[in-house]
């Protein structure tokens, strides 16, 4: 059986709007707010996540927002627009608002970017709301930062790279994409990657890419798959965004967490020491001197970092993680070469190897490269089974909603799918006992479910009815880094 799938996955990895981007003018958004200072608005409120903030200047662009429970308008504020690949603006704002009111900044996120949006879509997105927040709010116009996961990252990457006016990205799960324009601005870039992320590579290889240029950059690799950053990772880019800031004089030098981050990162390092890893060891002095570039001594850190990078143990993981990266990229290219090509018996033979090599030892570099391919192929499946649906090649759909559901059979989204699926054939008890399972699996999206037309015609069921009442009395799962 062969399926050709008609949808470009190395362009959908993860540019959240195709096409090449191209210069923005984001920044005359805020030089334009001026005129709107005496604006009469709603006061927001502190201390409490505001999910739905409508733009006065376009009722359909909304956006959640956090403002510290001491904000007030007696100084200017630092803030850090988000740009979820989903365009569920609220969810890095709830995950991070504990940061933000310990360290002092605004959070804000769009609803109305998302993957698979015209750049100039979410460029609108990009200009609506922070227009709108420099209407409401003070805001310190040299700590303007942009955030973003998997495809808005990329979003919040090119946003800076245009035409300046923002300080610093906070990138998480992908970075600057391939297609970028040269990069004519200055900030500071700071990104994060999980280490069983499929993006883990491209993360580390544009972090490497960066080393060769004057950007300030720091790579955070965390224990997790593709997803926005634990809490206890993001905590180190606020760090990250306030030591640029008094590094660039935007805020006065604050000595008592220059030697805080000084500590706790010395500390990170001569653990490493003390276990004999001399890997980590590097990692952990290096991230020392990017953090206190400019604020402290340090020339005592790139005598460590120098050392360390020139150690025989340091040169033979470099030779062996570059082969590892090579070895990695010509499995991707195989599976690729084969999403089209080879029928389920030989997916079931490649699945059952990197799950068996997964379940000897989940940490081991070689299990963690398994589980970066295994994320690779879910996503991959996915966008099979998306894309034959929407071309009505249903038989080649379900042929990619089998393997999804072999490759992740946890996720839910699989049963959902396959739910879809049924209803086109007229199988509405299958599709009922599938939405089940995809309940069962976790799905508790109710608005999705209702206004996906593919069910319509259950929308007078009981079953359906129950099934609803069900996914209505469990909380929605909106922290996304567990």
């Amino acid at each position: 059986m062969r399926y050709f799938l008609f949808f470009p996955i190395a362009v959908f990895f993860f540019w959240g709007c195709h096409g090449t981007s191209k210069p923005s003018k984001v920044g005359n958004a805020f030089n334009d707010s001026a005129k709107h200072s005496e604006a009469i608005l709603k006061s927001l409120q502190k201390g409490v996540v505001i999910d739905t903030v409508i733009c006065s200047d376009d009722a359909f662009q909304k956006y959640a927002i956090y403002l510290p429970s001491n904000y007030d308008t007696s100084k200017k504020w630092p803030i850090i627009y988000f740009f979820d690949p989903h365009g569920i603006g609220n969810l890095p704002v709830t995950l991070y608002k504990d940061l933000a009111e310990k360290y002092g900044f605004i959070l804000a996120g769009t609803y109305n970017s998302k993957n698979g949006m015209t750049w100039e879509s979410s460029e609108k997105a990009a200009q609506a709301f922070m227009k709108d927040t420099w209407m409401r709010l003070s805001l310190d116009n040299n700590r303007l930062y942009t955030s973003g996961f998997s495809g808005g990252a990329k979003v919040a990457s090119v946003i800076a790279m245009s035409e300046g006016g923002i300080a610093g990205v906070v990138a998480c799960g992908a970075g600057i994409p391939e297609d970028h324009p040269a990069i004519k601005q200055s900030f500071s870039f700071i990104s994060f990657v999980g280490d069983k992320d499929f993006n883990n590579m491209s993360v580390r290889q544009l972090d490497k890419m960066l080393d060769s240029t004057s950007l300030p950059h720091q790579l955070i690799i965390f224990n997790g798959t593709h997803q926005w950053p634990p809490v206890l990772y993001m905590e180190q880019a606020f760090q990250w965004l306030d030591m640029d800031a008094m590094r660039m004089k935007a805020m006065p030098v604050n000595e008592s967490m220059v030697k805080s981050i000084r500590e706790e990162f010395l500390k990170e390092a001569e653990d490493w020491h003390k276990k004999g890893n001399r890997v980590q060891e590097y990692y952990a002095y290096k991230k020392l001197l990017n953090y206190m570039r400019d604020l402290d001594d340090m020339g005592k850190y790139a005598e460590k970092v120098q050392a360390l990078e020139g150690s025989e143990i340091v040169q033979k993981y470099f030779t062996d993680e570059e082969a590892f990266e090579a070895e990695e990229a010509q499995e991707i290219l195989e599976f690729r070469a084969h999403l089209s090509q080879m029928d389920e018996n030989w997916w079931k033979s490649k699945v059952s190897i990197m799950k068996k090599i997964i379940e000897k030892d989940s940490n081991s570099p070689v299990s963690l490269q398994a589980q970066r391919m295994m994320g690779y192929l879910s996503l991959a499946m996915y966008m099979g089974t998306i894309s034959e649906f929407n071309a009505r090649n249903y038989p080649a759909s379900s042929y990619f909603d089998g393997l999804y559901t072999m490759v992740d059979p946890k996720n839910p989204e699989h049963s959902y799918l396959d739910a879809c699926l049924c209803m086109q054939t007229h199988n509405s008890a299958r599709a009922l006992i599938m939405l089940q399972n995809a309940v069962k699996l976790g799905f508790s999206d109710s608005r999705r479910l209702q206004q996906d037309s593919n069910f319509t015609t259950l929308h007078k069921s009981p079953e359906y009815k129950r099934l609803l009442k069900e996914i209505a009395s469990k909380p929605e799962k909106l922290n996304m880094t567990e």
